[in-house]
């Protein structure tokens, strides 16, 4: 472990326990790789062969102004304590993004509820059928990511990008109670997801397996279940070992 080092030399090491090419370490390398350098902080741990063993990032985001954003990737619960005692203050409540397969490590420092497991589907492009649809708008976010829209009188259905990395987009869909069942979700997930791939990237959608109407507009769209999970949990970090 290293004292001090500049977050492009942390994201070097961390970059070896991921693969940015794979909808599996998608959600994960976002942020430890591309997020904003101005709202991340990075930890790493390597042998002394400079093999990185463990990552863990804090993150400022959007979707909540008052609790960071927590994810990492570490090959035991021993780097993993090491990382998220060096990381996370005591008592502070996160929220809880990483793959599935980390969620055993953190069972004695991190207070997890509201715990929810996402699957991770990703766009077969043999099942994707690009649509013109007039009512479709088709505009850019300020983040410079597509957003797409549906609006008549004052109802609206929107589909647009939670976040994007230079391979993925993860892409989100909403629709007004009032007008869902009229097709208006899927007409702009088409729309957007045609957007995404003529940018050069991959669309993935995360959603609970309980949510069978969400699965099955991605499904209908020509996304698949690629069998990865992610958890997103409310966290206190408890610090509870030592």
């Amino acid at each position: 472990m290293t004292a001090i080092m500049s977050l492009s030399e942390h994201r070097r090491y961390a970059r070896q326990l991921l693969d940015d090419t794979s909808p599996k370490d998608a959600p994960t390398a976002y942020y430890m790789l591309f997020h904003d350098p101005n709202r991340s902080t990075l930890y790493t741990f390597f042998d002394e062969h400079g093999r990185t063993e463990g990552a863990v990032g804090v993150f400022q985001t959007g979707q909540d102004l008052f609790r960071p954003l927590v994810t990492m990737v570490c090959r035991n619960v021993q780097i993993a304590q090491r990382l998220l005692h060096k990381a996370l203050i005591v008592g502070r409540p996160y929220i809880f993004f990483a793959n599935i397969n980390q969620l055993p490590l953190v069972s004695e420092d991190l207070q997890l509820t509201e715990q929810r497991i996402l699957q991770i589907y990703n766009l077969d492009s043999r099942r994707f059928q690009p649509q013109i649809n007039v009512m479709v708008e088709r505009k850019t976010s300020a983040n410079g990511s597509p957003r797409c829209e549906i609006n008549l009188g004052s109802y609206q259905a929107v589909a647009g990008v939670n976040w994007q990395s230079p391979g993925f987009a993860e892409v989100y869909v909403y629709t007004d109670p009032e007008v869902r069942g009229r097709g208006w979700g899927r007409h702009v997930l088409v729309a957007l997801t045609d957007e995404i791939l003529r940018s050069g990237r991959q669309p993935i959608y995360l959603v609970e397996a309980e949510n069978h109407a969400s699965r099955q507009l991605a499904e209908s769209v020509g996304y698949i279940d690629t069998g990865y999970r992610q958890v997103y949990a409310d966290a206190v970090f408890v610090g509870a070992s030592t």
